[in-house]
């Protein structure tokens, strides 16, 4: 009996969403909460659950509860410091910064998590050696308390354009911090959309500096699965374009 290509179609599309394919597992993926608009936090992370997905990031400590009673993670914490545009370029907010971290690192270790985000704020002037230098010296501040409790503060890489005069947005500044800092516990979020806007080359940096990188976020770029056969494996991932949940 002929039937029409709608017709034909319909049952497929029905099994895919009632039974997604199960993830390979090749790749921990992981979510950020405030790309998905207004869903419920209990009723996203059972969407999340129900595909595969491990963890949801960029959340507050009063969220991570919500996360793993779900049997998720919080693969990046948020929860300290003053934002993207006030961070460790300016001294004069070191005091206020290393207060709050000092608070949330130890909150971050009882939760179980690892990764906790930070930023360099803006440049407002400065050159990249003096960045440095006020960088190092507020973080540095940071790393026993961060040691003591494996805990892993991990400074964004951020185009410099939509997020105007933001320090950290060249992939061998960022390299060039954690070789000063010196420590395991002081890593970079390495964000492929962000480093492609500001300067291209994604896989030589990747190749290159992936030592300096604890966590990686990925966005729908022209050919981005193509980069999957370039990478290192510990960082591999396979982009697939989907719709909106």
């Amino acid at each position: 009996m002929a039937v029409s290509r709608m017709e034909a179609a319909a049952p497929a599309k029905k099994k895919k969403v009632e039974k997604p394919e199960p993830l390979k597992g090749n790749i921990r993926h992981s979510v950020s909460k405030w790309c998905f608009g207004n869903y419920p936090l209990d009723e996203f992370c059972e969407i999340c659950k129900n595909i595969g997905i491990e963890s949801i990031e960029l959340l507050d400590p009063k969220d991570w509860p919500v996360v793993q009673k779900h049997g998720l993670t919080v693969a990046m914490a948020q929860g300290a410091g003053l934002g993207i545009d006030r961070g460790f370029n300016d001294p004069k907010l070191h005091d206020e910064l290393v207060a709050s971290y000092e608070q949330v690192i130890p909150m971050v270790a009882e939760a179980g998590l690892t990764n906790l985000i930070c930023f360099a704020g803006r440049r407002n002037g400065v050159t990249d050696l003096q960045g440095w230098e006020n960088c190092e010296k507020g973080l540095k501040r940071l790393m026993p308390i961060a040691e003591k409790y494996n805990v892993v503060l991990t400074m964004e890489l951020l185009n410099s354009i939509g997020h105007k005069d933001y320090l950290c947005d060249h992939t061998v500044w960022g390299a060039e911090l954690c070789r000063r800092i010196g420590s395991p516990n002081f890593k970079l979020l390495y964000d492929i959309y962000h480093m492609q806007i500001m300067e291209g080359n994604v896989i030589e940096h990747i190749r290159k500096y992936h030592q300096y990188f604890s966590h990686n976020h990925s966005s729908p770029l022209q050919c981005l699965s193509q980069l999957v056969s370039f990478l290192p494996q510990k960082f591999s991932f396979q982009y697939t374009p989907f719709h909106p949940l």
